[in-house]
């Protein structure tokens, strides 16, 4: 059982004319009946009532069309570590990552809607909750619970605003109930404008929220919540973005939204008892997000998108990606190979953060090409509490023998919440925000950069890198950690864009994609610290050799931890088959326990061409407004630059 605030119950939400219909927890944080009026003196007659209003907020990022699949994913790519959607135009989530998408694609017309009505929803708490007569005269426990939710509301509407305006540029903004609003055809709000009431917004929204330790343990935002995304969103507004002309820029005063940034990390870092790191990065998601914990003891999961029970509230995170089982699912974000060589040999993060295999008859492993690898997170065969695909069968020996499914292995819900914030971004904010500030790092950004790498290489401080002292070479290295540390979060894109390093980015990887698609060697990149060198080489494996009857790993209830990988990642391929002690001391057989990895040009230039493929500068770093939303409002225009 998933311990939500907001599921398995049902309950709906109406604020005004804007009717929310979802699941709720087991956990009873609503406990009047379904509401059925439009009146907002009964929505707002009561704590329980407000309560539920915001909870229609909260769900407004859920489903397919926020961060249930389209936004945490579709949206999220190209870019040098993912590619998503698979090869071709063909299909909306391919025309999204590849940069082919036109104002018509149905799918951004759908998060646009569902992010205003979300919006919508926030307004209506915002506006009302102050004034409900027990906001300033009722009891302290619902003063503090009023105030709470009102903070909750602020922050919820600043990520879905946040979110607007990464993806559109500038979009139109009011910040009162639509009834309240002289004319609801507006034009679109200057950005900088946007951002700096949001940063006033959260400002105030964290004096509100209580520390996640003075609460029931849950998914609701809390006061570090509101912190770190005014660190965030400071970050982006002092970034580069796409504007209606000039092209990419940042504004003059960036360094001002740099110094709200360092100043909330900065609190953030000095609270550990609220937020700090957790001790083992697998087990952060295997044992955590996979697991459906609502919360991990570290607190390090600071802001999350809950998801519900049903298709409009839940995600498909770990069934369209993460790892294929029994032929289903699996490869809607395409790990490249370029970006698995980003990593050491000793990163714990790699193996987190890739599959390159599948699991078959739900618990043996089978290779994949280094073209077929699958984003790693966000596993089917880690899903535990409940898990969706294990068998009720038994297995005996060293073969495997053929299983019943507990569950259908087509299902796509598995109710995976979704990160947005994790400490380990703060302390990397931090590091680059003071960077910027300072023009050459600190030993407090060294110690924060640290402090993340440290945990990536299993707490073997000789395997860290040496940290650059001087600017660029800190920024750079900051570059390369961000993504080895958040690879298929939905993160890298956002941060190349801010840094105007997107199309360098993708120019560089399709062409060490075109290199190992030719049996050269990759060279380094020019925005980011340098790969390893043993990575650069021609001297990479040609072929991976792995046990067929090995149980993939974490999977077998009897053999943990076990590996099905034979060679290493790192080193020519074996000259003859190894042997198989897990079958009767065999040689391996090629056709059914070799995968080419670098052979038989399974990377090759159709591939590499794909990534990227519509890819324009000046254009391409925002997607188009939603041509049904311009025919309803034409003062929505001019259309984002290129389209």
């Amino acid at each position: 059982m998933k311990y939500n605030f907001f599921l398995q119950r049902k309950f709906a939400v109406i604020i005004l004319m804007i009717t929310a219909t979802m699941g709720v927890s087991c956990k009873k944080y609503l406990s009047p009946a379904p509401l059925s009026t439009i009146d907002p003196s009964i929505v707002f007659g009561n704590v329980p009532n407000a309560q539920a209003a915001v909870n229609g907020a909260y769900l407004s990022m859920a489903g397919d069309f926020g961060y249930g699949i389209r936004v945490s994913y579709y949206y999220a790519h190209d870019d040098d570590i993912i590619m998503g959607g698979g090869s071709g135009i063909a299909a909306g989530r391919q025309e999204e990552a590849h940069y082919t998408l036109t104002a018509g694609n149905t799918d951004i017309g759908s998060t646009f809607n569902q992010f205003y009505a979300g919006i919508e929803r926030a307004n209506n708490c915002i506006y009302y909750i102050p004034r409900m007569p027990q906001y300033t005269g009722g009891s302290d426990a619902d003063k503090a619970q009023l105030q709470r939710l009102l903070g909750e509301s602020l922050t919820i509407r600043a990520q879905l605003f946040f979110e607007l305006i990464r993806i559109w540029g500038d979009v139109p903004a009011h910040w009162v109930p639509s009834v309240y609003v002289d004319d609801l055809f507006e034009s679109r709000t200057n950005r900088d404008t946007i951002y700096n009431h949001l940063l006033s917004d959260l400002a105030y929204a964290k004096t509100l929220m209580p520390w996640r330790t003075a609460v029931p343990q849950d998914e609701r935002f809390t006061k570090g919540t509101a912190m770190a995304l005014r660190a965030k969103i400071a970050l982006f507004a002092g970034g580069y973005s796409l504007r209606q002309s000039g092209g990419m820029q940042r504004p003059a005063n960036y360094l001002d939204y740099y110094k709200i940034c360092r100043a909330e990390c900065d609190t953030l870092m000095k609270n550990p008892t609220q937020h700090t790191l957790y001790t083992g990065y697998k087990s952060f998601w295997k044992d955590n997000v996979d697991a459906h914990k609502a919360v991990d003891n570290a607190g390090e999961l600071i802001m999350q998108v809950a998801m519900a029970n049903g298709t409009q509230s839940d995600s498909k995170i770990g069934a369209q990606s993460g790892t294929k089982i029994n032929g289903v699912g699996g490869s809607l974000g395409n790990m490249m190979p370029t970006y698995f060589y980003f990593f050491d040999s000793t990163d714990v993060r790699r193996d987190v953060s890739f599959v390159p295999f599948e699991v078959v008859r739900d618990v043996y492993g089978r290779g994949h090409a280094s073209n077929s690898i699958y984003d790693g997170k966000f596993r089917r065969d880690w899903i535990t509490n409940p898990s969706f695909y294990m068998s009720n069968g038994v297995t005996t020996g060293t073969n495997p023998v053929t299983l019943t499914p507990v569950s259908n292995n087509n299902i796509q819900n598995f109710q995976l919440n979704w990160p947005l914030i994790r400490f380990s971004d703060i302390l990397l904010m931090y590091a680059e925000a003071d960077n910027e500030i300072n023009g050459a790092p600190t030993a407090a950004d060294i110690a924060a950069w640290q402090q993340v790498s440290l945990r990536g290489h299993n707490y073997i401080a000789a395997n860290v890198p040496v940290a650059p002292t001087d600017h660029d070479g800190f920024f750079k290295l900051l570059v390369k950690e961000r993504a080895l540390e958040f690879g298929g979060e939905g993160i890298r894109k956002w941060d190349l864009i801010r840094w105007n390093l997107l199309g360098a980015a993708m120019t560089e990887s399709k062409a060490n994609l075109t290199k190992l698609a030719t049996g050269a060697a990759m060279v380094n990149y020019s925005y980011m610290a340098n790969l390893p060198t043993y990575c650069l080489t021609t001297n990479l494996p040609k072929f991976m050799w792995f046990f067929q009857n090995m149980p993939a790993e974490n999977l077998s209830p009897t053999v943990s931890g076990s590996q099905i990988w034979v060679n290493s990642f790192y080193n020519p391929s074996p000259a003859s088959a190894p042997l198989d002690p897990t079958n009767g001391g065999g040689a391996l057989s090629s056709s059914t326990n070799r995968v080419a990895w670098f052979a038989n040009a399974n990377i090759t230039t159709t591939y590499a061409n794909w990534l990227g493929f519509g890819y324009v500068a000046g254009k391409s770093e925002l997607y188009p407004i939603p041509q049904a939303s311009i025919d309803a409002n034409g003062n929505l225009r001019p259309q984002n630059p290129g389209y």
